[in-house]
């Protein structure tokens, strides 16, 4: 009877010794699956600032075309109205200037998020995207004014 205490005891604490290990490899688990959820966020934050930079892009691009509808008018041989012609342009510059202010808020959203989530710098180096930004700034700018 002893002998058969005795190996309860030792299988009762080989049992504990297992849920504590279990436990252990339990919370290792939901570490990790925790890690890869703010993974996957990010990357979905990162799909969708690229999403807003492909709309901005767009947007400048159509509001060229609308700007220069006129010189394809010409070339046809169609007759339009000036006041058409002007309101086009106008509609056509400000489209032109909403790209890179879309563009702005697309990086304000951005790394906006990515502080929400956790990710303090991360080591992103934004220097390639502000030359971008300002260069299109200046284009849309110049393109507008001049």
């Amino acid at each position: 009877m002893i002998d058969q205490d005795r190996d309860f005891v030792a299988k009762r604490a080989e049992l504990a010794v297992d849920r504590t290990d279990q436990a252990v490899i339990r919370t290792e688990l939901a570490r990790e699956r925790n890690e890869l959820a703010r993974n996957r966020t990010r990357l979905a934050n990162k799909r969708t600032f690229l999403a807003w930079c492909r709309t901005a892009l767009s947007f400048m691009t159509f509001g060229f075309l609308l700007e220069k509808v006129d010189v394809f008018l010409v070339s046809e041989h169609m007759t339009v109205s000036k006041s058409l012609l002007s309101e086009l342009g106008t509609l056509g510059k400000f489209a032109f200037i909403g790209g890179p202010i879309l563009m702005m808020f697309a990086g304000w959203r951005y790394y906006r998020l990515e502080r929400d989530i956790g990710f303090e710098g991360g080591g992103l180096d934004v220097y390639p995207e502000l030359a971008l930004f300002g260069i299109i700034s200046g284009a849309a700018m110049i393109y507008a004014f001049i």
